[in-house]
This record gives structure tokens, C-alpha cells and sequence, in this order.
């Protein structure tokens, strides 16, 4: 394999993390994505993300002095044409390598919530963040009913952290 072919495996591997994360990602994340590929380096994820963003594959953003990175229709289209092209027991080893690093970094950040009965009919909802060990955010309140429950429930996990986000910016006045 030519220093080319590899250079464009490895970025294929760098759009194929952030198609199956589903969310966008930290460097730090995409580098801890990759730590299962013995031949790419930090210093190479970062290479890589970077050539990707100047050739819009991926876009980035920016959260709370934080950039994340994810797939642009361009990327989303380049990966689908170039994963025809890898044969399926490779995308299936690159991908089960991906998920078992995926359950590792999602084991370090939580987002959940608990539906708790008060008394017949009525119930009231946990809502939490957890990093690791430490409990970013946990709000518990009264949801009446099983369906407002269930719907309190689905928002906050579809929106955990543009609430949270929320939260923090009315409690601090910024």
C-alpha cells in the first residue's frame, strides 16, 4: 500500500467515526475513536480533521470554547461512494473496532433519565448528566401523569445538552 492509499484510508476512517457517532465529536473523542488504529497518532487525527474541513467533508462548530466536528453532505456523499469500494470484511472490522471504542467514551459521559411513581397515576421524572463520576446535572420534577413523563423523558434525552446549555446560561446571567 502506497503513503497515498494509506492517507486516504485513514481519512475515510476519520469520516466513517463521525457518520456512525450520529453526533457531532471533539478532537479528543475522534483521537480516542482512533486509538485502536495503532498507525494513527494524534498529531495525525488532527492532520486529518483538518484537511477534511478545508475540502468541506466534515463542518465544524464551536460549544463552550469546545470544537466539534461532523459530516457535511459532501463528506456524507464521498463516504458512501469511496465504503463501496473497501471490501465488507474490512468496513466490518473498522466498524466493530469503532463501536467498542464508542461504548467506552459513551460509559465516560451519561445522559439519562428515571421515571419515578409518587402515588397512583402520578409521577414525577429524574432528569441527569453524568461525566464519569461526577453528576453534571441532575433535576428531578413533577410530570403528572405516565405520558407527561415519557414525553419530559424523550425530550431531555433528544436535547440534553441545549437544555443543560440553557440551564446554565439563565442560572449564571450570561
Amino acid at each position: 500500500m502506497t503513503d497515498t492509499n494509506e492517507l486516504f484510508d485513514k481519512k475515510l476512517i476519520i469520516l466513517l467515526i463521525l457518520n456512525e457517532s450520529n453526533t457531532p465529536l471533539s478532537l479528543e473523542q475522534i483521537v480516542k475513536m482512533c486509538s485502536d488504529f495503532e498507525s494513527i497518532t494524534y498529531f495525525d487525527v488532527c492532520e486529518y480533521v483538518d484537511v477534511l474541513k478545508r475540502t468541506n467533508h466534515i463542518a465544524k462548530t464551536i460549544e463552550n470554547s469546545t470544537s466539534y466536528y461532523s459530516l457535511t453532505e459532501t463528506g456524507f456523499s464521498t463516504l458512501n461512494e469511496l465504503l463501496e469500494l473497501v471490501p465488507g470484511i474490512s468496513i466490518h472490522t473498522i466498524k466493530k473496532m469503532l463501536y467498542k471504542q464508542m461504548n467506552k467514551i459513551k460509559k465516560g459521559y451519561e445522559i439519562n433519565s428515571q421515571i419515578l411513581p409518587i402515588k397512583h397515576g402520578e409521577y414525577k421524572i429524574s432528569c441527569y448528566i453524568k461525566d464519569g463520576n461526577d453528576e453534571l446535572l441532575n433535576i428531578t420534577i413533577y410530570a403528572g401523569d405516565v405520558e407527561n413523563a415519557k414525553n419530559i423523558s424523550d425530550n431531555w434525552k433528544n436535547d440534553a445538552n441545549n437544555i443543560y446549555m440553557k440551564i446554565i446560561e439563565l442560572m449564571t446571567g450570561n
